[in-house]
């Protein structure tokens, strides 16, 4: 799956670049522009392109404004009345106040893997160390913010392996697989980065302020938009451009019909991205995003092994990933009851419903996901046995 050679190349290509030691009166002009409602990466990139610096844009005549391709006269009414409230010195100030650090396409520090996707952002807010990013090795792992345990446990024991095998893990910092994939990478003692679509002094969700504050420590926060931006729902879908840009790969773990993972999905092969997907039970409504990711093409992925092979990171393959032990990543009590059940010996599905007093249709899922981590076999007539034989 991959996307045209011209894609790959994005558009930052004719932004001059500033070495070590930028000129910080440009970053405040760039910060300043990044502000303005009416203008969006497209049309900034542009119109640094015309004038050649982000502070030529800022002073220019407005009769000239007009003359860019692209450039609305409702956009150049905005630039001309931002230009009339708003000081770039005194916003850049505000901004540095909160501690984040700022990344402009024109900075040798801004990930060039992100400075060649479409439209790329003018501006990146940093909150942690970018460095994380500047490398080839991000992943990207997204889903449904309502994750079943299977989903949620996948998510994190993925990105426990990819990280430990030195992958940097991707996400988007939301409810669900996202926090899950985080917590994963974290409790891996590796790198993660979360892309926000707030500014980075809005977390959101709000419950997810102690996991951010964890993030910036061992990796980074990110966002395009400017502090105090709060969490749109139309950010949402711009923002996941940024976490496919940043990552060699996406995995789609658990997603319905019309998830934003889909999107992300679908960004990544525009991007020329590996698309990889986790399967799911036929009856779960959050299986139907990856279950026809991979009816499309998409690489099914078991364990963090499938990635780093499909990958061909020989380094990080080199790590001998295997699915991360019980030990290693805590068990959810359902699934350290169904272990504990099959201790014995082999139960069939039926049986082991009722002594669990779980449905069927739940109990498959954990199954499943414990199958996949090597604790649980499946035999012939429906039985399963605890792989190990004695228990959690």
């Amino acid at each position: 799956m991959s996307a045209s050679e011209e894609s790959q190349r994005g558009h930052a290509g004719a932004v001059r670049e500033n070495r070590p030691g930028r000129v910080e009166a440009d970053l405040a002009y760039w910060v300043a522009l990044n502000q303005v409602p009416e203008l969006g990466p497209v049309s900034i990139l542009g119109l640094v392109r015309h004038f050649g610096t982000a502070r030529a844009v800022w002073e220019a005549d407005p009769r000239l404004l007009g003359q860019v391709p692209g450039v609305s006269p409702r956009m150049r009414e905005a630039l001309v009345a931002a230009r009339q409230k708003d000081d770039p010195h005194r916003l850049l100030k505000q901004i540095a106040a909160h501690g984040f650090h700022m990344y402009t396409l024109a900075d040798a520090g801004y990930p060039l893997s992100l400075k060649r996707i479409n439209a790329p952002p003018p501006v990146l807010y940093a909150r942690g160390d970018l460095t994380a990013c500047q490398g080839i090795s991000g992943i990207g792992i997204v889903g449904t913010r309502k994750a079943t345990a299977y989903g949620r446990q996948m998510a994190k024991t993925l990105a426990f392996d990819l990280a430990r095998a030195g992958m940097v893990v991707v996400s988007g910092l939301a409810r669900g697989i996202d926090s899950a994939a985080h917590r994963g990478a974290l409790a891996a003692g590796g790198k993660t980065a979360a892309v926000l679509g707030s500014g980075l002094d809005v977390i959101y969700p709000p419950e997810n302020k102690d996991l951010a504050a964890e993030i910036a420590a061992g990796g980074v926060l990110l966002s395009e938009f400017p502090p105090g931006t709060p969490p749109l729902s139309q950010n949402f879908p711009r923002r996941n451009r940024i976490i496919s840009g940043l990552a060699l790969g996406i995995v789609v773990v658990e997603a319905g019909e019309k998830s934003g993972a889909l999107i992300t999905a679908d960004l990544a092969l525009e991007q020329g991205r590996e698309v990889f997907a986790v399967p799911g039970p036929a009856t779960s409504p959050v299986s139907v995003g990856p279950n026809r990711l991979i009816k499309q093409g998409a690489r099914l992925v078991e364990s963090a092994a499938d990635i780093l092979e499909e990958l061909a990171l020989p380094r990080l393959w080199e790590a001998e990933v295997e699915p991360a032990a019980g030990a290693e990543i805590a068990l959810e009590p359902a699934e350290r009851e169904v272990l504990s059940a099959l201790a014995g010996g082999p139960v069939q599905l039926e049986v082991l419903a009722a002594e669990a007093g779980r449905p069927v249709s739940e109990l498959l899922p954990l199954l499943t996901l414990l199958e996949v981590r090597g604790l649980v076999r499946r035999l012939p007539g429906g039985f399963f046995i605890s792989a190990s034989g004695d228990g959690p």
